[in-house]
Order: C-alpha cells, then structure tokens, then sequence
C-alpha cells in the first residue's frame, strides 16, 4: 500500500512541470496581470521608487549550510530612543510582541490583556502595552498596543542579547507593500496606507 501511495504521490508531482499543467497569465500593457479563471491582478512590485518609500538596514543571520539554510532578520528598533533593540521581523505574526522584562525596563503603560496567544511552540498568557514613540531605524512606526510575554522580573538588569520582541503584520500591514532584500540587507517599506 505505502509503495503504491509513493508511486501515485511520484507522478502527480512529476507531471506538474508539464505544459498542460502550467499556469499561463497575460499580461494586458497596463501592468496588469490576468490568470487563466480571467481573473484581472495588479503588479505586485513597482517599477522605480515610488515616492515616499524609505529602507531600514536590518542585519540578517543565516546558518550557513545550504540548502536549508534558515535566516533570521532583525530591525533595529528604538522606543521612546532608547535602542537599537533588536526585534525579529516575523511577517506572519499577527501581533507584534516584546519581551515583558523589556516593557518594564521600558516604562511602557500596561493596557489590560491581550489574552492567549498562540505559537507554534504553544500558547501563552500575554499582557498590552502602549508604545507611543517608536521607530525601526529612522523609520517613524505608528502608536500601537504590543502584546507581552513573560515575566517583567526575569532578567531584570540584565544585558539584553537577541531578539527582544517581534515586528509582526499588525505593524508591517500598514504600509502598502513591504519587501526583505536577504542580499543587501534592507528592509523596504512603502508609505503608509491611509
């Protein structure tokens, strides 16, 4: 039975690359892209630089072994100009977080729960805080509610080393396109959306 599901699951992936299988879109002149269902989609990147757009050096850490390497990309964040504090830019979290012991080096004002959160190592009790002047780089965020986890004591007066916090969607969905460039190190953001 295992054989026989190997060899189904063989050719189902090894006629993918075949023409009948391919998606093929055109491209209609007005930088529009349309698919095979007609269904008409916008560019996703943006010939030159649009106006506003700013970078932020972030510094990328990779294992070096290939071809599973993982990378990890960390901003430079400054709250209230105390910083470079380094948070973990995590496109696919929903919520951006601190470290509890940093909120409370911090004197960042407590806003009540943030109730359970969830990872992908479990779930966990987190607390709001207000973050009213931020920035990653020299890139001014928006005032947002950051969730916390852990304990405010653990590590009190301790030299912060690694990632401290997470920029997460919630931050990063406010600008109109973001992009990671791995090579050059930089982090792009368009302007805001309104």
């Amino acid at each position: 039975m295992r054989t026989t599901w190997i060899a189904a699951l063989a050719l189902l992936v090894a006629g993918c690359g075949t023409a009948a299988h391919q998606t093929r879109s055109a491209h209609t002149g007005t930088g529009a892209v349309i698919t095979p269902s007609g269904q008409r989609l916008s560019r996703l990147s943006t010939a030159g630089t649009p106006r506003g757009e700013q970078t932020v050096k972030i510094e990328v850490v990779a294992t070096s072994s290939r071809p599973n390497r993982q990378t990890l990309a960390l901003v430079p964040v400054f709250i209230d100009d105390r910083g470079p504090l380094p948070f973990a830019l995590d496109t696919g979290a929903s919520r951006s977080l601190i470290s509890a012991s940093l909120a409370a080096q911090l004197h960042l004002p407590a806003r009540g729960s943030a109730g359970m959160l969830q990872g992908v190592t479990g779930t966990a009790s987190a607390e709001n805080y207000a973050v009213a002047s931020w920035r990653a780089g020299s890139v001014a965020l928006p005032p947002a509610l950051i969730a916390a986890i852990g304990s405010p004591t653990a590590g009190a007066g301790a030299r912060l080393r690694g990632p401290v916090g997470l920029l997460g969607s919630d931050v990063l969905s406010r600008y109109g396109k973001i992009a990671i460039d791995y090579d050059k190190g930089l982090l792009v953001l368009d302007p805001p959306v309104k």
